[in-house]
């Protein structure tokens, strides 16, 4: 305003200052003072630029052996992709997919195997990538199944794809200590991924794998905002089979939170965990998901089939970022029994979001009525609605 009334001034006295025409010098002057005024108008009427990038979040991708043979085609070469359909449009639609792999693709030197040593065809990869998925983590306690060779083979195998960054595993020193970085509309977001353990294997080098460890976080959350607006953290902790969250998830997560992390996506206990706002020493708050569930598995408890996608909207205003409309939606593994040609029975794998899962669907369930289960929405949905808050459940 002090701008405008200053040209407004220079604007009068011009008027008044002698009752002959102004020469050419004159009227120029007065028409670029005119313009500059338009211009410092225009521009006083402009709304903040506001920006929102979307994203969305799944739990562990945790590939058993039937799993497998469900994806294997006739031709010995494995497809995965009809078990994603139903969630397709979601991941291909956010600006930033994040997923947790939970197990390693080792490669075809080795078998392809599930629990408890884990060895996933590179198939499904490609399939996660066509879906859509840029931001994948490869620290988990399976990361080391099939020791450094099988460790490397995978993170090879995902630096294919350039658009695609997977982290928590290095081939090198230098790659262990660069913070992986990518952008969408002008922001630049960095990812860090961390896991508890790698189930009693020891890695070759002390940069092979990221863990938890409090001076190296530190280290890296301070590298990560010297290059990115945001940082995400991918967080493999916790207790498997139970709702209810840690110790040590206590303390990395309000580490995080003090390190002004923007949000944490937590993995691995195979059961979906609430969702929490931590605030930080500095008075930030972050954004805690203890846990995802499992996105897809052969389980043999109705629980362990429960998973849940977190979506949210990163909001870009007057240099300040926040987290905007999270939603939790509830997903289920599901999966039946049938016999091919040859008579061999196998399994069917599909993913479904809770909202569009039926009392039918429940009773072709492969784990209704075993072992006293009973598959059904309602009884899904008594579980989400003892875990996770009314305030992320979108029931419209």
């Amino acid at each position: 305003m002090k701008k405008w009334l200053t040209v407004f001034s220079m604007l009068t006295l011009w008027g008044c200052a002698s009752a002959k025409a102004p020469d050419v010098k004159e009227s120029q002057k007065i028409e670029s003072t005119q313009s500059e005024l338009s211009t410092v108008v225009e521009e006083s009427n402009i709304e903040p630029e506001e920006k929102r990038i979307s994203f969305i979040g799944v739990g562990d991708n945790l590939i058993h052996e039937n799993v497998i043979l469900a994806g294997e085609q006739e031709d010995g070469s494995y497809d995965f992709s009809d078990m994603y359909e139903n969630i397709s449009d979601e991941v291909a639609n956010a600006d930033l997919a994040f997923l947790n792999q939970e197990t390693i693709f080792a490669g075809p030197d080795f078998p392809y195997a599930g629990y408890p040593s884990f060895n996933t065809p590179e198939a499904l990869g490609k399939n996660m990538v066509d879906l859509g998925f840029d931001l994948v983590n490869g620290a988990t306690n399976h990361t080391l199944d099939y020791g450094p060779e099988g460790t490397i083979h995978a993170v090879n195998y995902w630096n294919q794809f350039e658009d695609v960054i997977y982290t928590g595993a290095f081939l090198s020193e230098e790659d262990r200590a660069t913070v992986p970085t990518i952008e969408r509309d002008g922001v630049t977001f960095s990812f860090l991924a961390y896991t508890y353990g790698t189930n009693g294997m020891v890695p070759d080098t002390d940069w092979r794998i990221a863990y938890f460890d409090e001076e190296q976080i530190r280290q890296d959350v301070a590298r990560a905002k010297e290059v990115s607006d945001v940082v995400i953290v991918s967080a493999h902790w916790g207790d498997e089979d139970t709702t209810v969250v840690n110790d040590f998830q206590r303390y990395y997560g309000q580490l995080f939170a003090d390190l002004e992390v923007d949000v944490v996506i937590g993995t691995h206990p195979h059961m979906i965990q609430p969702i929490e706002w931590l605030t930080g020493e500095n008075g930030n708050e972050t954004l805690v998901v203890w846990s995802l569930g499992n996105l897809l598995a052969h389980a043999l408890e109705d629980y362990n089939t429960l998973g849940g996608m977190i979506t949210f909207d990163f909001v870009v205003e007057d240099e300040e970022t926040f987290i905007d409309n999270v939603i939790f939606k509830p997903t289920i593994s599901h999966f039946t029994y049938h016999y091919n040609d040859n008579d061999v029975l196998k399994r069917k794998f599909k993913i479904y979001f809770l909202d569009e899962y039926t009392d039918e669907l429940g009773v072709e369930h492969g784990l209704n009525a075993y072992d006293h289960i009973t598959i059904s929405p309602a009884n899904y949905q008594a579980i989400v609605d003892q875990v996770i808050d009314a305030e992320y459940l979108n029931k419209n």
